[in-house]
């Protein structure tokens, strides 16, 4: 294997005391580094990453020419450490996992190289060759630190108040130097951009609400804004009927929706109007036949799942998403909780038989649209289970606090079954939001689904072959407008498909209809009564 540690003390030798202090020694430097091992590379590149911003002797001339090219030569890379890390998000022993200290090192490095040199222009000046490449540089810059509030989203952490600084300040210096809206590439064979989309870019992915939204949703969401963040233009003049958002340069927040008191000369405000004009476009073209990739979505937009994303998102940009339908009051008591498909029917078998009498009595007509009757008397289930404090609930769900452990992180989607310590039941829940804070604490909101679920068999038709699954029935709430439905395994659904649905000595064939919701280990769907057996 190759000496990496022979080499970077023999080029601290130079009398620069950088291992890449020009752009001859960084060169020669990464043709060394190994081809084979993506990860060790890029390590290596980060190593002389932060050396290099370590470093006050070397020229701001030379120090742009081994900044560009160390970012070059990095960008494959750092792409496929990205492309492996969030391939195994959702799973903790992955080594892919072991990426993710690069991946977010190799940001860091890059944004602090970038602004450094801008530092120094602002102090020193330069040539006319380095202020051609000061839009490039800002660009840039703002680029790395919107890497790294999207790296935070993606892990639903927030952003750290110094990185919306830092991108305050760099757009600042855009508009001073009267470089915000010149064209640019930050590398080669990409579209023009500009240090305003950029800005806006980081600005809007935070105004989609990424708690909300699974990491490939916020991965392609981000990729979105890559061509739609060009349909918006910042303004620093206040027009509230034409505007909908403003951030403030001198604070440490991002940008929010626009109020009245919303006014100082570091305050700048944009609307949508044009954005969703492109959205709805997209859109059309997509509905005539146009395909994803050809419209600059991305392989991985998928149909129908991607005009539902992009329907959400278009709302949530336009002020019609985010609002809470029922209102919240503050609460303190526990709930067991228990996470997967599964596992939920493996608590409830336990139910089940623990009080079979009084299910049968209370759930004898839940399928002929009666109201059902929890049964009364507790259960002792839930002994291996997380414990979850309630800090606020409302009709149809919690808001919810834990310490993480080893088990497998929540995500967005995830199915819960949730049991108050008074609850004769387990009520059937979906996370939808997530926000987690150092170390430990999760921060979760739970939509629930019913608060008396029922655990049915379905069974293939007579004629046919096949092993029966359990399933879980929801009925119907009309004061959440939530229709009766079915939660089964992802295996097991097909859109149409006759199955004998079986629950308290009685039987039914049911048609499934398309589905409304689906995770990683199920499915909810409706469903026709097709005879009554």
């Amino acid at each position: 294997m190759f000496d990496f540690k022979g080499l970077i003390h023999a080029l601290l030798r130079k009398k620069n005391g950088d291992p890449v202090g020009d752009l001859k020694s960084a060169t020669i430097w990464v043709q060394e580094l190994p081809k084979s091992d993506i990860a060790q590379a890029q390590q290596e590149i980060v190593k002389a990453l932060a050396s290099l911003n370590a470093n006050p002797a070397t020229s701001l001339k030379e120090r742009i020419r081994v900044l560009r090219y160390l970012d070059e030569k990095a960008l494959p890379l750092q792409e496929t450490l990205c492309s492996e890390y969030l391939a195994a998000i959702d799973e903790p022993s992955s080594p892919a996992h072991r990426h993710l200290p690069t991946i977010l090192q190799f940001w860091e490095e890059m944004a602090n190289g970038y602004r450094l040199c801008l530092r120094v222009f602002a102090k020193m000046g330069g040539n006319a060759g380095i202020h051609k490449q000061i839009p490039l540089l800002t660009a840039k810059a703002l680029h790395f630190y919107a890497m790294q509030a999207k790296w935070s989203h993606l892990r639903y952490l927030p952003v750290e108040p110094g990185i919306w600084r830092q991108l305050h300040r760099l757009y600042l210096f855009a508009e001073q130097e009267k470089i915000e809206r010149a064209p640019l590439q930050l590398y080669a064979q990409q579209d023009d951009t500009t240090c305003m989309a950029e800005y806006l870019r980081a600005m809007m992915l935070h105004l989609a609400n990424p708690a909300s939204l699974l990491p490939a949703q916020i991965e392609m969401v981000d990729f979105w804004l890559d061509t739609w963040a060009r349909s918006l233009v910042i303004e620093s003049a206040f027009r509230p009927h034409r505007q909908l958002y403003a951030v403030n340069l001198g604070d440490t927040k991002p940008a929010h929706k626009l109020r009245r008191n919303m006014l100082g000369e570091k305050y700048r405000y944009w609307g949508v109007g044009m954005l969703l004009i492109t959205i709805a476009k997209v859109v059309e073209r997509l509905k005539q036949g146009e395909s994803p990739a050809s419209l600059k979505l991305s392989e991985d937009c998928r149909l129908p799942d991607c005009f539902d994303l992009i329907d959400e998102i278009a709302r949530r940009w336009g002020g019609q998403g985010g609002a809470r339908k029922h209102e919240r009051t503050a609460a303190e008591k526990t709930l067991l909780a228990v996470q997967g498909f599964e596992n939920i029917v493996a608590q409830m078998k336990g139910q089940h038989r623990a009080s079979v009498s009084a299910t049968c009595r209370a759930q004898d007509n839940a399928l002929d649209g009666q109201t059902v009757i929890p049964p009364s008397g507790e259960t002792e289930l839930f002994e291996e289970v997380r414990r979850w404090q309630v800090e606020n609930e409302s009709l149809s769900g919690y808001g919810i606090t834990f310490s993480r452990n080893g088990a497998a992180p929540l995500r967005i989607g995830a199915l819960i079954g949730l049991k108050e310590s008074s609850a004769p039941a387990l009520a059937i829940g979906i996370v939808r939001r997530i926000s987690n804070e150092p170390p430990r604490r999760v921060r979760a909101g739970v939509q629930t689904l019913s608060q008396t679920p029922l655990l049915v068999a379905l069974h293939p038709l007579p004629n046919e072959k096949g092993r029966p699954a359990s399933a879980i029935y929801l009925p119907e709430l009309p004061k959440l407008q939530l229709g009766r439905s079915l939660l089964l395994p992802s295996e097991t659904y097909a859109q149409g498909k006759l199955v004998q649905l079986r629950a308290q000595g009685k039987a039914y064939t049911i048609r499934l209809h398309s589905e409304v919701e689906r995770g990683g280990d199920y499915v909810r769907s409706g469903f026709d009564v097709v005879a009554k057996h």
